[in-house]
């Protein structure tokens, strides 16, 4: 199977990257669902969406077992956001044509982005990025899917939608080839500023958030 890595992240924190090269019906003989995931697979009728999803369970099963805890499915609360059956900890996952991410914590909310750097995000970038931001992107394909995997990561992470990327999660000007840039949730209850890590995965970038680190409070009203 191939488990690209599992890497360290922000303490006790893991990150895992699949790549996905196996076919359906060598994913179906790895997959090891709960009946709630059996029942998430079986609404799923496109075959690569169905790569892209088993790859994904694989992943985030193996990324706990590797850490000494025992996987037991996944469901989603009331917001549509999943969560791990049986446990406190928090994951977040997110897979393209070929990859698969997890980012698994034990006790801070995590999210999680994986976008192949394309055109497409040019033709969607004023829907998501402030006048800032879409100054500081010049177009440039990388910039943008920073942009939008930082801003996606961190609207996981939220888990409560009702979030405009464009007016709520605002994300700081960064260098080119940042591996830690900045952003913020931004609320009437409250303005969170946070660090995420930029990951680049051949033609993909992978943007992980953590609530846990590099994190202070103020009264959205005086930001």
């Amino acid at each position: 199977m191939p488990l690209v890595w599992i890497r360290p992240f922000e303490g006790r924190g893991r990150v895992a990257l699949w790549e996905i090269t196996e076919d359906l019906e060598d994913l179906q003989r790895a997959f090891r669902g709960s009946p709630a995931d059996v029942a998430a697979y079986a609404a799923i009728h496109h075959p690569q969406k169905q790569r892209e999803f088993l790859a994904s369970r694989i992943l985030i099963q193996t990324l706990i077992e590797s850490v000494g805890e025992t996987y037991h499915g996944i469901r989603k609360d009331s917001y549509d956001k999943p969560f791990l059956e049986n446990t406190e900890s928090h994951f977040s996952l997110s897979h393209s044509l070929r990859f698969a991410a997890v980012v698994w914590h034990p006790a801070a909310r995590v999210g999680l982005d994986i976008e192949p750097v394309s055109e497409k995000l040019s033709v969607v970038a004023r829907k998501f990025l402030s006048e800032d931001e879409w100054d500081h992107a010049d177009h440039q394909l990388e910039r943008l899917a920073v942009y939008w995997t930082a801003k996606e990561a961190l609207y996981k992470l939220y888990g409560e939608k009702k979030l405009s990327f464009k007016g709520n999660i605002p994300i700081e000007p960064f260098a080119d080839e940042a591996e830690r840039i900045y952003g913020w949730i931004r609320t009437p209850e409250q303005s969170i500023r946070y660090a995420l890590s930029v990951i680049r995965v051949e033609d993909c970038m992978l943007t992980v958030a953590a609530e846990q680190e590099e994190k202070f409070r103020a009264a959205a009203a005086a930001v």
